[in-house]
C-alpha cells in the first residue's frame, strides 16, 4: 500500500488509516515443539465494542511523530462507518478511514507501543493480597505505573506512578505482531499528580 502514503490528504487534524478487516480476529502462536498454528477469534459476538469495533489499522500520513506506513491504535470509536472513506484502490478486505487525531493514541514500531504525544502506555496497579486465599486482585481506581511515554512528557518517567481521575485507565484490544494482548492508554491531561516513594 505504499503507493496511498500521503497520496489521500486530510483535513483539519485527522489521519488517514487503512484497515485490514480480519487482522483483530486471528492470533497466532508456537507450541513448545516449535510448530506454529493460528486461532480465528469469534469478536462479532462480543458485547464489547472495544473488542469488536476497528482499534488498529496502518497510517497513510505522516501524523505527529509517526509516518505513513506505521501501525496505529485508535479509539474503538473512531473508526466507524460515518468516518470511512471509498477508494477504488483499497483492495478487498481493507477498509479506509478518516479518524480525527486525538484518537490515534500509539504507533506500533519493531512490534512495541510507542505513544503519541498526550498519551501515555500505563499498567494498573494493585492491592498487594495479604492473604494467601484472597483470589480476585483489587484494583487501585486512580494510580497507574507508566510502561512508556513521548518526550513531550517531562512530568514522568517511565515506571513512576500517575495520581489520576477514576476511570482513566482506558483499556485497549489490539493484535500486534498477530498475538491479542490488551493495553491501557493513559491520557496526560487525566494525571493530577505523581507519587513520590
Amino acid at each position: 500500500m505504499k503507493e496511498l502514503y500521503n497520496k489521500i490528504r486530510p483535513v483539519g487534524n485527522r489521519v488517514i488509516v487503512l484497515v485490514d478487516v480480519d487482522e483483530k480476529e486471528t492470533h497466532s502462536f508456537t507450541k513448545e515443539d516449535g510448530t506454529k498454528g493460528q486461532l480465528y477469534m469469534a469478536n462479532e459476538y462480543s458485547w464489547d465494542s472495544r473488542v469488536t469495533n476497528f482499534t488498529q489499522g496502518v497510517l497513510l500520513t505522516d501524523y505527529k511523530n509517526l509516518k505513513a506506513g506505521t501501525h496505529v491504535l485508535a479509539h474503538h470509536n473512531s473508526m466507524r462507518e460515518e468516518s470511512e472513506l471509498t477508494d477504488k484502490r483499497i483492495p478487498h478486505g481493507y477498509k479506509l478511514f478518516s479518524v480525527e487525531g486525538i484518537f490515534v493514541y500509539f504507533g506500533v514500531i519493531e512490534g512495541k507501543l510507542i505513544p503519541i504525544d498526550g498519551f501515555m502506555l500505563a499498567e494498573r496497579i494493585y492491592v498487594e493480597q495479604s492473604s494467601v486465599f484472597e483470589s480476585e486482585k483489587v484494583k487501585i481506581p486512580n494510580k497507574l505505573r507508566i510502561l512508556a511515554k513521548p518526550d513531550s512528557i517531562t512530568d514522568f518517567e517511565v515506571g513512576d506512578i500517575a495520581i489520576t481521575y477514576i476511570h482513566s485507565d482506558y483499556e485497549m484490544t489490539h493484535n500486534v505482531n498477530g498475538v491479542v494482548e490488551t493495553a491501557i492508554r493513559l491520557r496526560y491531561s487525566d494525571c493530577l499528580a505523581k507519587e513520590i516513594v
